[in-house]
């Protein structure tokens, strides 16, 4: 699973290389968010984990001119991008940095939105205080973060797959950074108690999502090309890369019942998480 380190290298190198599929893949997931959001304008906001810069904009849109937004990461690949999208956008500004300690404006900011970032905080209770400092008082925080793994077939087919021919993964501690690691209330709910946000509740969505890099004219295998790729599947394939030509075939007949349209689309639960700084 991918940590922050990972994020400022390797990893968000990868993603970078990636961009236009994986937002793709992932614009489901934004909207509903942003609707819980629902950002007015003039609004300051933070955009927590932008990546290359998809969720910033849509943001920067609904504040208008005399809004603001600043997206923040720690990957210098996905912000070269984020940057070159919001050219001529003068409200719509990006930080390469740690948001977990980024000096903020204290009390700068009305919002806090965040897809899928603040699950990598190697101390979360502490990243959250300081971005709950950042807001005004009353200032909202909307974050959406994936539900348990066996709720998300996009992540536990590749998963099964690999652990036909490698075993089974090592399993990861409740809590520690990686894209599940928000997957439940238990997790999240004292995290953000800790770091003073009052308020917290959330809402379950199902989406659906578009799987696959461009490439090949078959669907099936553009999906398992992008499981091969990035994500938990392809960092086990590092380690063991001769075990692709093994795990290709069977992911691929997982994989084919959700085929549609011309492409693989597969479910996920996501989790919208509203709260408050008093």
């Amino acid at each position: 699973m991918a940590d922050a380190r990972d994020w400022a290298g390797d990893q968000g190198g990868k993603w970078a290389n990636l961009v236009e599929t994986m937002d793709r893949q992932l614009a489901p997931a934004a909207a509903p968010g942003v609707q819980a959001l629902a950002p007015q304008p003039g609004e300051r906001i933070i955009d927590l984990g932008c990546g290359g810069g998809p969720t910033s904009l849509m943001l920067a849109e609904k504040v208008g001119a005399a809004g603001r937004v600043l997206g923040v990461d720690i990957s210098p690949d996905l912000l070269g991008i984020a940057r070159r999208r919001a050219e001529g956008v003068g409200h719509l500004a990006f930080a390469e940095a740690d948001a977990g300690s980024h000096p903020f404006e204290a009390g700068g900011w009305d919002a806090l939105y965040s897809r899928f970032g603040c699950m990598f905080f190697d101390d979360p209770p502490a990243a959250m205080a300081n971005l709950r400092r950042a807001l005004v008082p009353g200032g909202r925080a909307v974050l959406t973060v994936w539900a348990e793994p066996k709720r998300n077939p996009w992540a536990m087919l590749p998963a099964r797959a690999a652990a036909e021919v490698l075993g089974p993964a090592e399993k990861m501690a409740p809590g520690a950074p990686g894209p599940f690691g928000w997957c439940e209330p238990a997790i999240f709910e004292p995290i953000l108690a800790e770091a003073g946000f009052a308020d917290v509740t959330f809402v379950e969505h199902q989406i659906e999502m578009q799987i696959g890099m461009d490439g090949s004219p078959d669907p099936v295998t553009r999906a398992v090309d992008l499981a091969c790729a990035i994500g938990p599947l392809a960092s086990r394939l590092r380690e063991t890369p001769e075990a692709e030509d093994q795990v290709r075939p069977i992911l691929a007949e997982l994989m084919r019942p959700h085929l549609r349209d011309d492409a693989v689309w597969l479910p996920g639960v996501i989790r919208v998480i509203a709260a408050r700084n008093p």
